[in-house]
C-alpha cells in the first residue's frame, strides 16, 4: 500500500498518524476504509442480517488494492524540477515538475502532489491524473501552492504516485526533496509621502552612502593646516610652491531618513493554552505583518528617490539596513523583511539609546507602531529633541484615543491592519 518506508520517518508522532491517513488513502479509499470498519462492528454485534457479506466484498477490494501496490512499490519514476526561490505572500506559486517512467513498464494512473504543507500555507488541490505513461515518457504535472506568510520555508517532499487500481490507495512511485523558497512580504504600494525633509550634513560625505549622486565639489587649494587629511595633499602644487598645499572640498548635505519598524509583539494571547497555536499565532501577529508590508511600501517609495533610507528593525538586537541612492534595492529590503522575527522584549529604550548617535544625521523619521506607550513616545521625543521631522503611523486592533505630543514637527496617523492589507493610497 505505501511504497516508501523513509515517509514514516518525516513526520514524528502523532504527525506521522495524521500523515498515514492523509496521503496514503484517497478520499474514496477513506470512505471504503470507514464502511469496512462500521460494517465489520455491525456484523459482530448482530445476527438477524447476513451483514458479514458487505465487510468481506469491501476487504477483498482493499486486498486486491493492496496486492496491487505491493507490485508498484517495485517500480518508480524520477522527478524533475523545484519551486521558485523566492515567492510573495499571498502569490499563487507554480512549482514546475516532470514525471519519468525509469522502468521497463507502463505504469497507470499517475499523480503528482504535496501533503503536510506548513500551517501558513494552502494548497489548490487539482491533481492532475496521467491514465497511461508508458517506459521512457516524460510528462510535466505542475503544483499550485499559495503561501499566506512571510518566511523562510522548507517544503515537503514532492510525491509521485499510482491510485491504480480501484483508485483507493496512493502507491508511491517516487518523491523529490524541496529546496527551501523565501516568502518576501506583499505591500500595496503608496502614491505618495506627505513629510517635510530638509538636509543635513553628513559626516564621510556622499560617498559613505552610495557610488551614485553628489561627489564633493572641489573648491581650491590652501595651505596645509594641522589635522588636514593627508589624502588631500596636493603633491604637484607642494614642488610647484615649496610647502604643502591641500585640496578643498565641499561640505556636503542631502536627504537622509530613518524608518523605524516596531516589531514588539507581547505574549498576551499565547496564555490561552487550549486555544490553537496558529490561530494565535495570527491573531496576535496580524498587526506586526500589516507593519511590515506598511515598512516595505514606505522603503519603496523612498528607493525611488533621491533620499539615503536607513530603516531600524526594534528587536532584541537593533536590525538597520539602507537603501536608496543604488545603495540597496528595494528587493533586497524585502529579502530582509521577510526574515525579521517579532520581539517578545520591550526593546524600546535599548533602541532609544542606541539611535542616538544617528539622529544628527537624519532630516527626517517614519515610525510604524504596534501601539503607543510611554518607550515608544521616548523615542518619538529623543527624534524631535534633535531636531528630526516626525510622522508616526500606529496601527491598532481597533481605534483608540491617543495622547498628543505638545510639540510641532510630528504627526500621528491611526490605522487597522485591515486598512493596510487593502491599501491606504497615501501617507
Amino acid at each position: 500500500m505505501i511504497a516508501d518506508r523513509a515517509m514514516f520517518r518525516e513526520r514524528p508522532f502523532p504527525g506521522v498518524l495524521f500523515f498515514l491517513w492523509m496521503y496514503p488513502f484517497t478520499p474514496a479509499g477513506k470512505v471504503v476504509m470507514a464502511a469496512l470498519s462500521v460494517s465489520a462492528l455491525a456484523g459482530v454485534i448482530t445476527e438477524e442480517m447476513p451483514i458479514y457479506q458487505i465487510p468481506v466484498t469491501l476487504g477483498v477490494l482493499v486486498l486486491v488494492a493492496s496486492g496491487v501496490g505491493s507490485v508498484l512499490r517495485w517500480m518508480s519514476v524520477s522527478i524533475s524540477g523545484d519551486w521558485p526561490d523566492r515567492v510573495t505572500t499571498g502569490q499563487t506559486v507554480r512549482g514546475e515538475f516532470s514525471v519519468t517512467n525509469a522502468g521497463r513498464w507502463p505504469l497507470l494512473d499517475v499523480s503528482l502532489a504535496i501533503f503536510k504543507l506548513p500551517a501558513s500555507w494552502n494548497s489548490v488541490r487539482e491533481e492532475r491524473m496521467v491514465p497511461t505513461l508508458v517506459a521512457g515518457e516524460t510528462v510535466k504535472l505542475p503544483i499550485r501552492v499559495i503561501p499566506r506568510r512571510r518566511g523562510r520555508y522548507l517544503l515537503p517532499n514532492v510525491r509521485a504516485f499510482s491510485t491504480f487500481p480501484f483508485n483507493l490507495f496512493r502507491n508511491q512511485l517516487g518523491r523529490k526533496e524541496s529546496r527551501p523558497v523565501l516568502v518576501l512580504p506583499r505591500f500595496e504600494p503608496l502614491q505618495r509621502i506627505n513629510l517635510d525633509v530638509g538636509n543635513r550634513y553628513q559626516p564621510g560625505g556622499i560617498t559613505f552612502t552610495s557610488h551614485i549622486g553628489e561627489s564633493p565639489e572641489y573648491i581650491g587649494n590652501r595651505e596645509y593646516l594641522p589635522g588636514d587629511s593627508l589624502r588631500h595633499i596636493d603633491f604637484r602644487s607642494w614642488a610647484r610652491l615649496a610647502k604643502p598645499v591641500v585640496r578643498e572640498y565641499q561640505e556636503e548635505y542631502f536627504h537622509r531618513l530613518g524608518l523605524v519598524l516596531d516589531t514588539f509583539v507581547p505574549r498576551d494571547w499565547r496564555s490561552l493554552n487550549w486555544l490553537p497555536h496558529e490561530w494565535l499565532r495570527r491573531r496576535s501577529e496580524r498587526g506586526l505583518e500589516a507593519a511590515v508590508s506598511l515598512t516595505a511600501s514606505v522603503a519603496d517609495v523612498f528607493s525611488r528617490g533621491e533620499y539615503v533610507l536607513d530603516v531600524f528593525a526594534a528587536g532584541p538586537e537593533l536590525h538597520v539596513f539602507r537603501t536608496g541612492r543604488s545603495t540597496t534595492p528595494i528587493e533586497a529590503v524585502l529579502e530582509i523583511l521577510a526574515d525579521v522575527p517579532p520581539c517578545r522584549e520591550n526593546p524600546f529604550d535599548q533602541m532609544t539609546a542606541a539611535l542616538s548617535t544617528e539622529l544628527p544625521q537624519i532630516s527626517a523619521i517614519v515610525c510604524i507602531f504596534l501601539d503607543w506607550d510611554e518607550p515608544r513616545q521616548r523615542l518619538v521625543q529623543a527624534a524631535l529633541d534633535n531636531g528630526c521631522r516626525v510622522k508616526v503611523v500606529v496601527i491598532q486592533r481597533q481605534f483608540q484615543p491617543l495622547p498628543e505630543l505638545d510639540r510641532t514637527g510630528v504627526e500621528v496617523l491611526r490605522f487597522t491592519a485591515e486598512q493596510i492589507e487593502t491599501g491606504i493610497g497615501e501617507l
